[in-house]
C-alpha cells in the first residue's frame, strides 16, 4: 500500500491518461454512504459478456480486496439471461455489452472523512492532478425520444389498465432520450458538469475507449461486506425540489405523507426482501428506516433500507444475480413487470437501470442503481428516466416526475427542461 497527498478524486482522474478507467465518486457524503471514492486504472483484464457466468470463474474470495477487484457495470438487459423474456424490438441507441467488468493494476481509495488517499499498484503512484475536466461542453445538435409524450401517457394508461385487470401491482415504465452533440464530448468534462448540477453519493464515471458512462445516482443497489452482511436501499417515491424554502418544505412533507408513494415503496421493499431471501440466512432479513425521505439537489426521494446476512454456501455474485435487475427499476411481480415494460418501451435500456460498482477479492461489493446517467460515444449521447406506475397513478403527474428526475441532466447539457415537453 502507498499513500499520496490528498486531492479531489475528480482532479486526480483528470490526470490519468488511460483508455479504460473507472471512478466511483462519492459526490456527497450522507449518514448512510459517501465516505470513500475509488479510482481504478492500468487495465489488466476485461470481461465482456451477455451473462453473469462469464464473470463467475474470475472472482475469488481468497485474496486481499485489491488483488482481485473488478470494477464496471451490469446492464439491465442481463435480465434476458436470467429469465425467459423476449428481447426488445430495438437495441439501445448506444450499443454496449450487457456486462463489462474490469480488473486494474492501480487502485486509489479516497477517504473523504480523513482526507487520506491510499493506493495499491505494482508501480510508484504520484500525486499528479489536473483540471482538464473543466473544459467547456459542446452544444446539443438534436434531442429525440423512443416515445412521444402522447405515447408515454398512453403507455402509462395501459399499465394502469393491466393493474386493474389483476395482471400486476406496479411497473416501472421508462423513456429513453438520445441525440448528438455538435462535436465530440470530453467524457470527464461532462461528468464534472453532471456532478456540479446533480451531486450524488453514488456518482460514477467509466471510460471505455470513446465511450463514457457518467452517472450521478442517489440509489444503493447492494452493499455486501466480506463477512456477508448485505444492505439495499430501494428508492420509490419522488417530489421536486423548489427554489423557495417554504415551498420546498411543503414538497418534502407532501412526499413524506403520501399514501400512494408509501404503497409504491412498500411493494418494492417487499420485492427486495423476497430477492434477498434466496441467498440470505432465514430470519436474518430486517427492514430499517421505512419510508425515509431524503433531499437531493433536484428532487426529494423516499427510500427504505433492507438488510440480511448471506448464507455461507452462497457467493457475492449469487446475491447480485438473485437480486438483479434492481427491484426499483422493474415493478411487481418482477417478471411480469419486466415483460410488460419491455413490450411498451420497445427499445433496450442498455446500461440504464442496471448496476455500477465493484466486487473485490475479499468478497465485498458495492453497487449503485444506474439512474441519472448520461452515456456518450463520440458525438452521440443517451439518458433515460422513469417511474413506478401503480393503480392510482395519474399519467400527467407520472410524466412530470420523469421531467423532474432529468432536471440535473438537462442543466448539464445546457438545455431548457421545456424542450422535453415538446417531444
Amino acid at each position: 500500500m502507498q499513500s499520496i497527498g490528498w486531492n479531489d478524486p475528480l482532479d486526480v482522474a483528470a490526470a490519468i491518461n488511460s483508455t479504460d478507467m473507472v471512478l466511483l465518486y462519492s459526490g456527497t457524503q450522507t449518514s448512510y454512504s459517501g465516505r470513500y471514492s475509488y479510482l481504478a486504472y492500468d487495465l489488466k483484464e476485461k470481461v465482456i459478456a451477455d451473462n453473469f457466468a462469464a464473470l463467475a470463474g474470475k472472482l475469488s474470495r481468497d485474496k486481499n480486496w485489491y488483488e482481485n477487484a473488478w470494477f464496471g457495470y451490469f446492464g439491465y438487459d442481463l435480465k434476458n439471461s436470467l429469465e425467459r423474456l423476449p428481447p426488445e424490438s430495438t437495441r439501445s441507441y448506444i450499443r454496449l455489452p450487457d456486462l463489462c467488468m474490469m480488473r486494474f493494476g492501480t487502485i486509489l481509495r479516497f477517504d473523504h472523512e480523513t482526507k487520506r488517499v491510499d493506493g495499491w499498484s505494482e508501480n510508484a503512484i504520484t500525486a499528479a492532478f489536473s483540471t482538464v475536466h473543466s473544459a467547456p461542453l459542446p452544444t446539443v445538435k438534436h434531442l429525440c425520444s423512443n416515445m412521444s409524450n402522447t405515447h408515454y401517457l398512453e403507455k402509462v394508461a395501459n399499465i394502469i389498465d393491466a393493474i386493474h385487470n389483476g395482471d400486476l401491482y406496479q411497473a416501472n415504465l421508462t423513456r429513453k432520450f438520445f441525440g448528438e452533440f455538435t462535436t465530440p464530448v470530453h467524457g470527464l468534462s461532462l461528468f464534472h458538469a453532471l456532478c456540479s448540477a446533480s451531486p450524488a453519493p453514488y456518482s460514477a464515471f467509466i471510460r471505455m475507449g470513446n465511450v463514457s458512462i457518467c452517472s450521478s445516482s442517489p440509489e444503493l443497489f447492494l452493499r455486501i461486506s466480506s463477512d456477508g452482511n448485505i444492505e439495499t436501499r430501494p428508492i420509490k417515491g419522488t417530489s421536486p425540489r423548489m427554489p423557495d424554502a417554504a415551498e420546498d418544505r411543503k414538497s418534502f412533507e407532501k412526499l413524506a405523507a403520501s399514501e400512494k408513494d408509501k404503497a409504491e415503496n412498500l411493494m418494492i421493499t417487499d420485492l427486495m426482501r423476497n430477492d434477498l431471501a434466496h441467498t440470505c440466512i432465514p430470519g436474518s432479513i430486517t427492514v430499517k428506516d421505512m419510508f425515509s425521505v431524503t433531499s437531493h439537489s433536484n428532487v426529494h426521494h423516499m427510500a427504505s433500507t433492507v438488510r440480511g446476512v448471506r448464507q455461507e454456501n452462497k457467493s457475492t455474485l449469487d446475491v447480485i444475480r438473485n437480486c438483479f435487475p434492481p427491484g426499483s427499476m422493474t415493478g411487481a411481480p418482477k417478471i411480469k413487470a419486466m415483460k410488460l415494460c419491455s413490450e411498451l418501451e420497445g427499445m433496450a435500456r442498455g446500461v440504464y437501470a442496471g448496476a455500477i460498482g465493484f466486487i473485490d477479492g475479499a468478497g465485498a461489493a458495492e453497487l449503485s442503481v444506474v439512474i441519472r446517467t448520461i452515456i456518450t460515444n463520440d458525438k452521440a449521447f443517451e439518458f433515460q428516466a422513469g417511474g413506478g406506475i401503480v393503480a392510482d397513478s395519474i399519467p400527467e403527474a407520472e410524466m412530470q416526475e420523469t421531467f423532474d428526475k432529468v432536471r440535473g441532466i438537462m442543466n448539464t447539457l445546457n438545455m431548457p427542461l421545456e424542450m422535453l415537453k415538446n417531444l
